[in-house]
């Protein structure tokens, strides 16, 4: 079961690249979480610690909660002050929703 996800929890994700990238110099750091066309979460700037080549995104209670039982879409994007731009892959994820106690702390 890698890669699944309990709705509900509060999950770290840790993103690490190359160690060729350097995030300290991007001017935008954004990562995003679909299911489907109606339903993304995307976190940036204060919401994420960047690093040089590897970035941490927490999830709050409240976040899992909107992802519905199944396949979530991970995928990070960043772009520098010369107008370059580059993503990661994206990276499926999935959301399990049996988590018996479902109320938010």
């Amino acid at each position: 079961m890698a890669n699944t996800i309990m709705q509900g929890t509060t999950p770290t994700f840790v993103l690490t690249l190359p160690n060729t990238v350097d995030l300290t110099t991007a001017q935008n750091v954004y990562v995003t979480f679909e299911q489907g066309s109606q339903n993304s979460l995307t976190k940036k700037g204060e919401e994420l610690v960047v690093y040089a080549n590897q970035v941490e995104v927490y999830l709050s209670q409240k976040e899992t909660l909107k992802f519905k039982e199944g396949e979530v879409f991970m995928q990070m994007n960043w772009t520098f002050n010369n107008g370059k731009r580059a993503a990661t892959y994206k990276v499926k994820l999935d959301w399990d929703y049996n988590l018996l106690r479902k109320e938010v702390q």
